[in-house]
């Protein structure tokens, strides 16, 4: 079996970001794989320790992050690690034409991956890109997989179960199982082994989106029960407008 890992790093640690009086700071020094990822490659390495396989990890996080989580992944037990600089997959401006690109490689390096997996961290579309450019199942929100491939996909009301059909992509979340803690040996095989570097040019390489979020100056109101028995009332709604309160 020849399985694909999107790796990324740990977004959402605290310590990535920090903030000193008006200042915000970060950290590179603090993104490790993310837990996500980790329970993915756990799922690749029970899947290929029952049928054999490869294992290739991918990521598109960039400098020494891509590094460390590369060797993270290596330490686990993957095949091979290539740090892919395209820019930010995470851009909705970028994110297609990334994934187009990185589907254009896969093709013309004859990689016919029968899984492509990655951990659910983020509501990027990326994942879902690369499978409808290669034409196979997606499977997203999966929050638990054997290795029969029976799934259950996790809704905000309910859950759907199935059974996957390969090739496939499947976005999973880290509640499918509990990774194995890499050996002392392995991580130390793994800082000492080659990471491979594809770079990908986009048609808008340079050009990121942006939100701006125009000021509003909110009208100073206040509400006095002595001059107007309806100020709670009136108070309560005001809050309901601006889905402060339900």
């Amino acid at each position: 079996m020849k399985i694909a890992l999107i790796a990324k790093a740990e977004a959402d640690n605290p310590k990535t970001y920090t903030s000193h009086k008006n200042k915000v700071t970060y950290h590179p020094e603090n993104l490790f794989l993310s837990e996500e990822d980790k329970s993915a490659l756990e799922f690749a390495l029970q899947l290929t320790e029952l049928k054999k396989g490869t294992i290739d990890v991918f990521t598109f996080e960039q400098n020494e992050a891509a590094e460390r989580i590369l060797h993270e992944a290596l330490a686990m037990g993957a095949t091979t690690a290539t740090k892919v600089s395209a820019g930010n997959i995470n851009d909705p401006l970028l994110q297609n034409q990334i994934a187009s690109e990185f589907v254009h490689y896969l093709k013309e390096n004859n990689e016919n991956y029968d899984l492509i997996l990655t951990g659910k961290t983020t509501s990027s579309a990326f994942s879902a890109a690369i499978a409808a450019r290669l034409g196979i199942s997606f499977y997203d929100y999966v929050s638990m997989i054997d290795t029969s491939l029976n799934y259950e996909m996790k809704l905000e009301k309910g859950k759907i179960t199935g059974q996957c059909v390969l090739p496939a992509v499947i976005a999973t979340l880290d509640s499918i199982n509990v990774p194995r803690l890499a050996s002392f040996t392995s991580l130390s095989t793994a800082i000492n082994s080659s990471i491979n570097n594809v770079s990908f040019k986009t048609s808008d390489e340079g050009v990121t989106s942006e939100i701006v979020a125009k000021p509003v100056k909110n009208e100073k109101i206040i509400f006095n029960l002595d001059q107007d028995p309806k100020a709670t009332q009136k108070l309560v709604e005001i809050l309901k407008q601006n889905g402060m309160l339900r």
